[in-house]
């Protein structure tokens, strides 16, 4: 079964299962779904936790002979096994030991986020049978107003929509600050419902964001978020070169996209994708590549190409602005 971090509790708090998957890119929600989940295992009697990396060299044997004891003559334990990537060798030792998970065992696998092909796979669809999958991914856009109105709500503290899209701006791409400022906010007007004066007094600005993000708001042609994210980009000192051959590189592929579906239904295109992508990136090529045509990403990629020259030759402001023109092509109507 799959599970947002936030409903862990109520799917564990009765009985643990057999195994617990926890696979994305956002520390904070792993750490914290670890957290959780060792408290209440203890309270089941789960008093022993052995870890095991599966990168590389890993004993086989003493996982094995975890898997094989038996709780009449000790006690019940987590085995935590934690994998950086799905190697043919990993995952091949996932299937062997599934068969032998047991009600003495909690079998807790963590690693990144994963792809659709990797879910796919026999190890990951076994073992998701047999227990929790839970996405510790960060929350995308849009899902990140109810992530923050529910962080607030369990603090005891109520806001509105203006106070929650404050936050948003501000937290979007650190949770674990969002979650120290929120924690302040607790103590400086506990039990209350936030103004925006008291928030804008109150936080220190935390937001973060990746070139991905900042594509992805270009592709979605969401004018607002795509400059915000691109003047936070700058102001951290972000190099221009790394800016440009980023969209540059999305470009591209776009184009190609363009250039085949004149032959071939894009959703087919997409779906056959490799590496596979996801549905919100499918969505986003497919809105883009309404939006542009293949005449005007080739005028774009070629614009990339001439700053890419421009900023090696010289790395002045009026390159900065380039870029920007560049970008508003993205959401212009």
């Amino acid at each position: 079964m799959r599970i947002y971090p936030e409903q862990l509790m109520q799917h564990i708090k009765q009985q643990l299962p057999n195994c617990i998957l926890l696979f994305g890119d956002e520390a904070l929600l792993t750490l914290e779904a670890q957290d959780l989940i060792q408290k209440v295992a203890e309270t089941q009697g789960y008093l022993e936790r052995f870890s095991f990396s599966l990168d590389g060299n890993f004993d086989k044997d003493e996982i094995y002979a975890h898997l094989q004891s038996l709780s009449l003559f000790s006690e019940k334990k987590i085995l935590h096994l934690t994998l950086s990537k799905t190697s043919k060798e990993n995952t091949a030792f996932l299937r062997e030991i599934t068969p032998l998970l047991n009600a003495d065992i909690l079998l807790l696998l963590q690693g990144p986020k994963l792809n659709s092909q990797q879910m796919n796979g026999v190890w990951f669809k076994t073992l998701e049978k047999q227990g929790l999958f839970v996405t510790t991914n960060a929350p995308t856009t849009q899902r990140f107003p109810q992530w923050v109105f529910q962080r607030l709500k369990v603090l005891e503290l109520q806001a509105n929509k203006e106070v929650v899209d404050f936050l948003c701006i501000h937290f979007e791409g650190n949770l674990l600050a969002a979650k120290q400022e929120f924690e302040k906010l607790a103590l400086l007007y506990p039990k209350q419902t936030l103004n925006l004066h008291q928030v804008e007094q109150s936080i220190t600005t935390h937001n973060h964001f990746s070139l991905f993000q900042w594509v992805d708001s270009l592709l979605a042609g969401d004018k607002n978020r795509s400059q915000r994210i691109y003047q936070q980009l700058q102001a951290e000192g972000t190099e221009l070169l790394l800016l440009s051959a980023t969209l540059g590189s999305e470009i591209q592929k776009l184009l190609k996209l363009s250039y085949q579906s004149k032959h071939t239904l894009l959703p087919q295109l997409l779906n056959q994708h490799q590496p596979k992508l996801w549905a919100s990136k499918q969505a986003l090529i497919t809105e883009v590549l309404t939006r542009l045509n293949s005449e005007k990403l080739e005028q774009l990629l070629l614009q990339c190409a001439d700053l890419e020259i421009a900023v090696k030759v010289e790395n002045s402001s009026d390159n900065w602005l380039t870029l920007a023109l560049i970008s508003s092509t993205f959401y212009q109507t």
